[in-house]
């Protein structure tokens, strides 16, 4: 991941309100700056934090930096696996800061929406600039139900796409 500007990640995270028992969930693949951020905000807040790694040389430094707090955990995943988290658990933020290969996108946001509570937010980090992959993003969340859906161009080098789960849209 490439460095973020401190201010924007403080921002970024004014979007989680300061309700008790919230539950956040990230997709890392490395690059500590937003999870350090994400895991120091949720442990103030008493909430729920679960950062799912991607990259194995990551792991056990993210294990060592946050799996030892109170509410914190970590775990090692693949994009291709059939769940991200266990199955009575269900998140009020998922935070995507990895890139979803293009093949994966639709299987892992159809298991992603099954982890976010009704009226939870996605939030995906994509490449800047790119049109085409914000189109094709928009396409993949609106028909896997989510609503809602727009950018924030508060990064240097990413915008950030936010869309939510609701309850009874879509009908399929």
């Amino acid at each position: 991941m490439k460095n973020l500007e401190i201010k924007s990640i403080q921002q970024l995270l004014e979007i989680i309100p300061n309700h008790p028992g919230l539950r956040v969930l990230q997709f890392s693949d490395g690059g500590e700056q937003f999870s350090d951020a994400l895991s120091e905000l949720c442990l103030q807040r008493e909430h729920e934090f679960q950062l799912n790694v991607l990259d194995e040389e990551f792991y056990p430094k993210a294990t060592e930096l946050y799996a030892n707090k109170e509410l914190s955990f970590v775990k090692k995943i693949k994009w291709e696996q059939r769940r991200y988290t266990s199955h009575a658990k269900q998140y009020d933020f998922v935070f995507i800061t990895a890139p979803i290969p293009q093949k994966e996108r639709t299987l892992c946001v159809k298991t992603i929406h099954s982890h976010i509570k009704n009226s939870g937010h996605i939030v995906l980090f994509l490449e800047k600039n790119n049109i085409k992959n914000i189109d094709e993003w928009y396409k993949t969340l609106e028909d896997t139900m989510f609503v809602a859906m727009n950018t924030i161009d508060i990064f240097e080098n990413y915008e950030i796409f936010i869309a939510k789960k609701m309850h009874g849209w879509g009908g399929k």
